[in-house]
């Protein structure tokens, strides 16, 4: 009795570092589901900004294409490429087009003709505008000023230059352009292009709204917060609480400006869409606290059933039939029924939760699953997944913990019958079976039935690809023991792993690789060593597998079990990924 508080200790560190090394496994599940959750939402808000940008881009283009395609007129080259150009045809040129002048220029700036408008002041203001307009030139077959009071009598006036090849050298044809009646053209040509969402804006580089998609008033100073933004801030950020903008340059200094609001551009990753995807990560962290607190609660009525079989073993050896002998097994019947009572009330207050995640998820799949984003959807189908599997979890638990509490009472069990019931149940399509004959012993009938479909799945479950899975069961007896093997051709496992892999919950493989719960050869093992039997598997990575099972033909209730529990140091007992086999 004196080792008891040093085993209490053991037990009660092993399942602390138990729950210690999946509560660390679950918080790195969430933070990484945490931080792919905020990276795709920030993505998707990425996305938005350059399909906007794109679309400014493209208006942009078309808006250049208008003016370059007024600029590029061969007709024009042709009648002020002659030797000599009359100031006469500039006056009838102004007419005709409705401009403020029309002046002529050599590739050096100076006056080669004009319209009568240009003189005095007017005159001196083109020919001090000139050297920029010629720097536009070079890198653009046009180029276009401010707005600048520079008209005859002082009249606003943009200027719109063209450059002209004549055989007589390189030639500058400047017009003043009326403010309004341009911006009246962009104007109406803004709002028929179906890229400019939101609202567009063409403004020079002074801030004067020279046309825009919005029914105001054209050519005035801008005043709205996101022209003021682009003027200050460049070319693409947002304004105010709520906007957002793209400027992309178009000739010279002039360029086209989209404004959004942002509720409108982020719709996809704002409002419901944003939050939804967060509250399901959260109720996955829920589900996975009170896995935590479930398997808490199991491992500490494991090591107290241990420590009440420990005890009353040690008094069965001292006391040999006295009272103490007698209060210690009542004590144990006592501790039994709790623990079954406790199993049974903790599998029912947790799987309520699950239901409840389960139906609440349900119905968001149905009410609100037009409304979710896709990343949305994506996590609502990981977690009704993740609910399932704790459920499935849940159950396993339940029926590891109850193999000897509500085991049945003994009785002759044909096992050649037992496995045609198991045939029956376990799909085994595309298998090959190879059945000897099976004895007859004294087991429990269900439990002989959970053994042997837990083997024979587990033989389906890790097949090779590509190659027939081949399964042999056979059995003979020998001194009264019956001695059954079940052999694979599937993938195999390192001899290393021969002890652990009957262990609860421990797995040799990822879930993504395969399914399951890690509780199948443990529930294996615990059945056998309830008969009174042994347990053994020998295998090669690649080469199948030998799982061999010794039960008594006759039980005899009072002899005690033949194989001790698996023990598990800190070590051998932490989570990691090693080579093949459950």
């Amino acid at each position: 009795m004196g080792s008891g508080p040093v085993e209490t200790r053991s037990d009660g560190q092993s399942a602390n570092l138990v729950v210690g090394l999946v509560a660390l496994g679950l918080v790195a599940v969430l933070v990484v589901l945490g931080v792919q959750l905020h990276a795709t939402q920030a993505a998707a808000r990425d996305d938005a900004k350059t399909r906007f940008r794109l679309r400014a881009e493209v208006t942009a283009a078309l808006t250049q294409a208008v003016f370059s395609s007024a600029a590029e007129s061969p007709e024009t080259a042709k009648r002020y490429g002659s030797a000599v150009v009359s100031d006469r045809a500039l006056d009838r040129a102004v007419r005709q087009g409705g401009l403020r002048y029309q002046a002529l220029l050599n590739d050096e700036g100076q006056l080669i003709a004009r319209s009568r408008a240009v003189s005095g002041a007017s005159q001196a203001g083109l020919l001090s505008r000139s050297p920029s307009l010629l720097r536009a030139l070079q890198s653009s077959p046009y180029a276009l000023s401010d707005v600048v009071h520079s008209g005859p009598g002082g009249t606003p006036v943009i200027d719109f230059a063209v450059a002209l090849k004549t055989p007589y050298g390189r030639r500058v044809l400047v017009g003043g352009l009326v403010p309004g009646a341009i911006g009246t053209f962009v104007s109406d040509y803004l709002r028929r292009i179906p890229a400019a969402v939101g609202k567009a804006y063409v403004i020079d580089g002074r801030g004067t709204v020279i046309g825009t998609s919005d029914p105001r008033p054209v050519v005035r100073q801008a005043t709205q917060p996101g022209l003021l933004s682009s003027a200050r801030h460049g070319h693409q950020g947002s304004f105010g609480q709520d906007g957002y903008f793209v400027a992309v340059p178009v000739a010279s200094r002039w360029r086209v400006v989209l404004t959004v609001p942002a509720s409108q551009l982020f719709g996809s990753v704002s409002g419901l869409r944003k939050w939804v995807p967060w509250l399901i990560f959260a109720a996955l962290g829920l589900v996975g606290l009170c896995s935590l607190l479930l398997l808490r609660r199991m491992l500490a009525g494991r090591a107290a059933l241990a420590r009440a079989n420990s005890e009353l073993a040690e008094s069965n050896a001292k006391l040999q039939g006295t009272n103490a002998l007698l209060r210690h097994a009542a004590e144990l019947a006592r501790s039994n029924e709790e623990l079954e009572r406790f199993a049974s009330i903790a599998s029912h207050d947790l799987q309520e939760p699950l239901r409840k995640v389960q139906t609440f998820a349900a119905q968001l799949n149905v009410r609100e699953r037009d409304r979710l984003s896709e990343q949305g959807q994506d996590f609502l189908r990981r977690m009704t997944a993740a609910a399932g599997r704790m459920r499935t979890l849940i159950d396993d638990l339940l029926m590891f913990s109850r193999v000897s509490t509500q085991g049945r009472p003994f009785v002759t069990v044909d096992l050649a019958d037992v496995l045609d019931e198991v045939l029956l149940d376990v799909d085994h399509t595309g298998a090959q079976i190879i059945t000897g004959d099976l004895p007859t012993i004294d087991a429990d009938p269900v439990q002989m039935r959970q053994l042997l479909q837990n083997l024979l799945a587990n033989a389906l479950k890790f097949r090779r690809e590509n190659v027939v899975c081949e399964i042999a069961i056979a059995a003979r007896v020998v001194d009264g023991v019956a001695d059954l093997t079940v052999t694979d051709n599937g993938i195999g496992f390192d001899p290393k792993y021969a002890v652990r892999i009957f262990r609860a919950f421990e797995r040799l493989h990822g879930t993504s690789s395969y399914a399951g719960t890690g509780i199948g050869l443990a529930l294996c093992y615990k059945i056998v060593e309830r008969h009174h039997g042994t347990i053994t598997a020998d295998s090669r990575p690649g080469s199948g597998s030998v799982f061999r099972v010794r039960l008594p033909v006759q039980q005899h209730v009072s002899s005690a079990p033949q194989t001790p529990a698996p023990s598990a140091t800190p070590a051998e007992m932490s989570f990691e990924t090693v080579p093949p086999r459950v």
